[in-house]
């Protein structure tokens, strides 16, 4: 039996309840997604899940922290390395005037650049500065820069380098300044002649 509802009130449980038919399977909403067979298994499966992925992320953050202390390292290495590379036009200054100089090694002045060159150079090699030695080795475009080609001497192989108008610096393992050199072609000068 069914009681009578006032205009605007809604259906209770009970009334839905009972206007259905005796022994038939109350509707539902939506069909639930079908559980796992074994429960542990789903929840074993899911810990494995985010104990990967937790170690995923540990990883990363170990690979963050190594590249961050080896790029800290790396610049305290080189933190004079913009000095160094401002006084090298100051020895090549120095290194002219002594070319220009024809006194003798009696000569005061002479001997005052000498000194005044030789301390620059002995604190830039405090700091890691090193000539590039390039006068007869092979051209190697990572260390020098190719201003000439000249007819190589008899006895010269092509590609080596015969002179350094400029000298190249490394400090510690980075170039810092290429050497400026006149590299030797294939032509061979004749024996009495010189590099072109």
């Amino acid at each position: 039996m069914t009681r009578k509802r006032p205009h605007g009130e809604e259906p209770s449980s009970a009334d839905v309840d009972s206007a259905t038919e005796p022994g038939a399977a109350p509707e539902t909403a939506a069909p639930e997604t079908a559980a796992p067979a074994n429960p542990l298994e789903a929840e074993a499966a899911r810990l494995r899940a985010r104990e990967e992925e937790l170690l995923r992320a540990l990883a990363e953050m170990s690979n963050v922290q190594k590249r961050r202390k080896q790029e800290t390292e790396t610049a305290l290495r080189y933190a004079n390395e913009s000095l160094v590379r401002d006084l090298l036009p100051v020895l090549d200054d120095l290194e002219r005037a002594l070319a220009s100089n024809p006194g003798g090694p009696d000569d005061p002045f002479r001997a005052g650049v000498t000194l005044v060159r030789d301390r620059l150079l002995q604190v830039l090699r405090q700091e890691g500065l090193s000539p590039i030695e390039s006068k007869g080795t092979p051209f190697d475009p990572t260390l020098h820069d190719a201003i000439a080609v000249a007819s190589a001497p008899a006895g010269v192989a092509p590609g080596t380098v015969l002179e350094e108008a400029s000298p190249g610096y490394r400090l510690k393992e980075r170039v810092l300044r290429h050497a400026k050199v006149i590299v030797a072609d294939g032509s061979e000068v004749p024996s009495e002649g010189g590099a072109a």
